[in-house]
C-alpha cells in the first residue's frame, strides 16, 4: 500500500529526493535507530567486511555518518566512502577517527573515485537511496 504524501514529509516517488538527509534528519540520524549502533550490530558486520577486505582498500556507498566506515578503518583498512549529504558527512567528520576516512561527496551511482579497492559495499536499505 502506497501512503499518501503528508506536508513536512519528502514525497519518495520511489527515490529518495536529495536533500532528505540534510538539517534536521544528518544531526539526529544516530539517534533515530540506536540499536544499529550497538556493538552486537556493529561489530559483526565490521568482522565480516573487515575479512572481505584483508589488506585492500574498502569502499562504503552511502557512507552517511560512519556507522561502520569508522570502526572498520580503525581496524585498519583504507575506506573511503561516497555520500549524497554534506551534512551526513559533515557528522561523520565531527567523528574521533574520521580524518582516516576519505569521503567524496556525490551520488554514488555515477560519481567516480580515483582509487581501486578491493571491497565495494553499502550497508542496510541504502540501496533504496537510489536517485535514478
Amino acid at each position: 500500500m502506497v501512503e499518501p504524501h503528508r506536508a513536512g514529509r519528502p514525497e519518495h516517488n520511489g527515490s529518495v529526493p536529495k536533500n532528505y538527509f540534510d538539517g534536521r534528519i544528518a544531526k539526529t540520524y544516530d539517534e533515530r535507530s540506536p540499536e544499529l549502533f550497538e556493538q552486537s550490530a556493529v561489530e559483526p558486520a565490521v568482522s565480516f567486511l573487515a575479512d572481505l577486505a584483508g589488506t585492500g582498500a574498502a569502499l562504503e556507498l552511502g557512507i552517511g555518518t560512519g556507522r561502520l566506515a569508522l570502526p572498520l578503518s580503525r581496524r585498519g583498512v583504507r575506506v573511503h566512502g561516497i555520500d549524497l549529504s554534506p551534512a551526513m558527512v559533515a557528522q561523520l567528520q565531527a567523528k574521533p577517527g574520521a580524518a582516516d576516512i576519505a569521503v567524496t561527496i556525490g551520488d554514488f551511482s555515477t560519481t567516480k573515485v580515483a582509487d581501486s579497492f578491493k571491497l565495494a559495499y553499502l550497508v542496510r536499505n541504502t540501496i533504496t537511496n537510489l536517485t535514478t
